[in-house]
């Protein structure tokens, strides 16, 4: 090396040392919590379309690297820009937003779990699943898909620019459980980015399914209805699995660490939410009772080839049917009536249950198809 090239290399070198060290950034991480998540996605898509001082050495590898230079931006909670930009490049982009796929999970030094204000039931909007949606019976190998909604047209969430949340299950009894979300719930444009049920091994075995979406840069929305549709595979063979003597057992389902926020990257309070699935063991299906015992619904004639007449001393909204082993195959709305017809033609001959979803509450009838 001539000397010239010497005495620039080490001019540099000195300089580099001058430098002042401000943090360590660890890709992914923008939230620098010691940990790359869904909320990092958070900060990502609120400071997308930014930029400041590259670092030097930029990657999006999972290591940490020096910031030696902040960014005039900063996040409510003191934090720099400089966090968001996985890659060091001095824009945040979808190169950001992708390292925290790229690393997920991964932690580097002191882990602090991520916190946002907890919703006041009945004063706060409340993420909630559909109820109406769980199926009279559950058994093995049942698929149960249920819609998830936050906020409604009376009363929605007015400035939204971006939403995660984790939804925990016990993976003893479910097989496999998704989220599909709903990217019109923010906003129906282009300028979204989706976590949408990030697929880690380690997350499924210990029941857990992560989720974030977010606009891309602080363009804040109304946000309200169906957030997504959650799917819901139970395991095959339940026999195996439930205790003995147990016919029927609660399977939780829960919406847990919902963290909202709004245009000023300040917290949106959302009350969570929380199911049992009843799953019945396939040995006990045969014993399956009629719950409606008080003779306030009527479900006549059954067995019947062509429909039922439902009469009742509440106001119907919907009726479902399904298979035995919970399969929905029809359903019918109903504009509050007590008396009306259900016709049965298309359903499968035998056994099925119809679900009578009143004012006052939900009914379960075991029915009988015959052929015509």
């Amino acid at each position: 090396m001539k000397y010239i090239d010497r005495l620039l290399l080490s001019l540099l070198l000195v300089g580099l040392l001058q430098l002042p060290i401000f943090g360590q950034i660890f890709p992914g991480d923008a939230d620098n919590n010691g940990r790359v998540e869904n909320y990092d996605v958070l900060y990502t898509g609120y400071a997308f379309g930014e930029i400041g001082p590259s670092r030097l050495g930029e990657s999006p590898e999972d290591s940490q690297e020096v910031i030696s230079l902040l960014w005039e931006d900063i996040f409510p909670s003191g934090l720099n820009f400089a966090y968001a930009d996985a890659d060091g490049n001095g824009a945040i982009d979808f190169l950001d937003l992708l390292a925290i796929s790229t690393n997920y999970g991964a932690e580097s030094g002191v882990v602090v779990n991520s916190e946002f204000l907890e919703g006041i039931p009945g004063t706060d909007p409340a993420i909630s699943f559909d109820r109406s949606a769980i199926p009279p019976l559950i058994t093995e190998n049942s698929t149960v898909e249920i819609p998830l909604f936050l906020g409604t047209p009376e009363n929605p969430l007015q400035d939204v620019n971006g939403i995660a949340f984790n939804i925990t299950y016990d993976a003893e009894f479910i097989a496999e459980l998704r989220l599909d979300l709903n990217p019109a719930w923010l906003g129906r444009d282009s300028q979204l980015f989706i976590l949408q049920g990030f697929p880690d091994a380690a997350l499924a075995s210990s029941g857990r399914l992560d989720v974030a979406m977010t606009r891309l840069g602080k363009q804040p929305t109304m946000a309200f209805g169906r957030i997504g549709t959650l799917s819901i595979i139970i395991e095959d063979d339940l026999i195996e699995l439930l205790p003995d003597n147990v016919d029927q057992l609660p399977v939780a389902v829960s919406v847990v660490g919902v963290g909202v926020i709004d245009g000023d990257f300040n917290t949106i309070p959302v009350v969570e939410d929380s199911i049992h699935l009843e799953v019945m063991n396939p040995a006990a299906i045969s014993d399956v009772i009629d719950k409606n015992k008080d003779g306030s619904v009527k479900v006549y004639p059954n067995p019947t080839q062509s429909q039922l007449n439902i009469l009742s001393t509440d106001f119907i909204q919907e009726v479902q049917f399904y298979t035995t082993s919970g399969q929905k195959l029809k359903t019918q709305s109903v504009a509050n009536q007590k008396k009306f017809e259900v016709p049965v033609q298309g359903l499968p001959a035998g056994p099925l249950l119809l679900k009578i979803i009143g004012n006052q509450g939900v009914i379960t009838k075991k029915v009988w198809i015959q052929s015509p």
